[in-house]
C-alpha cells in the first residue's frame, strides 16, 4: 500500500519570482512585463498572487500597480505608460503573496531584486533618403539608400530591417504594389522576380517590432533585356597535354530583345561531383586578341570531367550548351596515337568511358 500523505501547514512565501524580463509585442503606451511564475512547491500556501512596482531609470520612487490578487498566479502583466515613453527602460519589481501574506493586510512578501525592461516601441518617424536603383539582370534590381539615424527619436525602437515597395510602372501603385521584407539593417536589397526590359517604381520603409514607418521618395529604374536565349553550338574539345584543353565553339548572335553579349563561359566539373561545385573559365568578348576559344589548364590527369558552355550579358547567364562533353584526362606516357573524343548527353543510359592525351 502507498504512504498516507500529509501537508505542512500554510505559511507565508518565501521564494523571489525569477527571470523578469521585457515581454513581446504591446502597442504604444504599453509596457509588458513577464517572469517565470512560482511552482507549487514554492508557493508555501493557497492563493498565490504578484504585485508589480516600476519606475523610470532615473525616478527616485517606484510607482505601484494595484493588487493583481484576483489574477492569480500569472506570469505576466501590461502596464499602461504615457505614450510619450515608447522604448524606455524601466526599473521593475515583482513582489509575491499568497492567502499567509495578503498586501491589504499589511503583510510584506518577498521582493525581487529590480530589473531592467523596456516598454514597448512605436512606429519609426523618418524615411530613408536618397533612394536609388540598378538594374541587376533581366528579372533584378538592387536597391540602395541612405538608412534613417539609428537614435530613439528617429527609429522609435530596434531596426529590424526594411519594406520595399515596388509596382510595374504602368499599374496602379495602390492596387499593384508588392513588397519585399529584408530583415537587415544594410541599407541595400534585391528585388527578384521581374519582368525582362520593364520599368518599376521602388520606395523604401525602415521598421521595427511595431510595423513600417513613413514611405521614402519613389525612384524608377528598368530591368536590363533578356538574357542569351540560345545555347552556343558546334562544342569541341581538343587534349593539349595529361592536364590542358582547348575547346572551341560557335557564336550566339542575341536578338533585339536580349542584352548584348558580355562573353562567354567554359563550365567544368568533376564526374563524380554536382554542376554546383563547376569552376567556370570566362572569355570576354571585345578583349584583344578575341577568339571563339579558351584554353583550361590545371585538369587532374586520370580524372574524368564534364564540360557546357554558355554566353552571358547584363541580363544574366543563357543556356548552357547541350549535349555535355564528357572526357578524361589522359597520360601520354600509358597511352598512344590520336586524342579519341566523343560528345555524350548526362542522359544517356550508355557512358563510353573518353580519352585526352597529348598527340604524338
Amino acid at each position: 500500500e502507498a504512504s498516507p500523505q500529509y501537508n505542512t501547514k500554510p505559511g507565508r512565501p518565501t521564494r523571489n519570482v525569477t527571470n523578469i524580463r521585457t515581454g513581446e509585442g504591446g502597442r504604444t503606451g504599453d509596457m509588458i512585463v513577464m517572469w517565470d511564475a512560482l511552482t507549487r512547491e514554492f508557493q508555501n500556501a493557497p492563493g498565490i498572487y504578484y504585485k508589480v512596482y516600476y519606475k523610470r531609470s532615473g525616478e527616485i520612487s517606484f510607482k505601484e500597480v494595484k493588487s493583481l490578487r484576483s489574477l492569480g498566479n500569472i506570469n505576466s502583466h501590461t502596464i499602461r505608460i504615457e505614450d510619450r515613453f515608447y522604448y524606455t527602460k524601466f526599473l521593475v519589481q515583482v513582489q509575491v503573496f499568497n492567502d499567509k501574506c495578503i498586501d491589504t493586510e499589511g503583510c510584506v512578501g518577498p521582493m525581487s531584486e529590480p530589473v531592467e525592461v523596456l516598454s514597448a516601441e512605436d512606429l519609426p518617424q523618418v524615411a530613408p533618403t536618397t533612394v536609388g536603383a540598378r538594374p541587376f539582370n533581366s528579372t533584378a534590381i538592387r536597391v540602395a539608400w541612405t538608412p534613417i539615424p539609428n537614435v530613439r527619436e528617429k527609429v522609435r525602437g530596434k531596426l529590424i530591417g526594411h519594406r520595399i515597395k515596388y509596382w510595374r510602372k504602368d499599374l496602379n501603385e495602390v492596387t499593384e504594389s508588392q513588397y519585399v521584407l529584408s530583415r537587415s539593417t544594410l541599407p541595400t536589397a534585391l528585388i527578384i522576380g521581374l519582368q525582362p526590359n520593364t520599368y518599376y517604381w521602388v520606395r523604401v520603409m525602415a521598421y521595427n517590432s511595431a510595423g513600417p514607418g513613413p514611405e521614402s521618395e519613389r525612384f524608377l529604374e528598368r530591368t536590363f533585356k533578356l538574357r542569351p536565349q540560345k545555347p552556343p553550338t558546334a562544342v569541341q574539345v581538343y587534349g593539349i597535354n595529361p592536364s590542358t584543353i582547348k575547346v572551341t565553339w560557335r557564336y550566339v548572335a542575341p536578338t533585339v530583345q536580349e542584352e548584348p553579349l558580355t562573353g562567354y563561359k567554359i563550365r567544368t566539373w568533376e564526374s563524380d561531383k554536382d554542376i554546383s561545385q563547376a569552376n567556370d573559365t570566362t572569355v570576354y568578348i571585345g578583349t584583344s586578341g578575341f577568339k571563339l576559344e579558351a584554353t583550361i589548364t590545371d585538369l587532374s590527369p586520370g580524372k574524368t570531367y564534364f564540360l557546357r558552355v554558355l554566353a552571358f550579358s547584363q541580363g544574366g547567364e543563357g543556356k548552357m550548351s547541350s549535349p555535355a562533353w564528357k572526357f578524361q584526362m589522359g597520360d601520354p606516357a600509358r597511352l598512344n596515337a590520336s586524342p579519341v573524343l566523343s560528345k555524350m548527353s548526362l542522359l544517356s543510359a550508355i557512358i563510353i568511358p573518353l580519352i585526352l592525351c597529348r598527340l604524338v
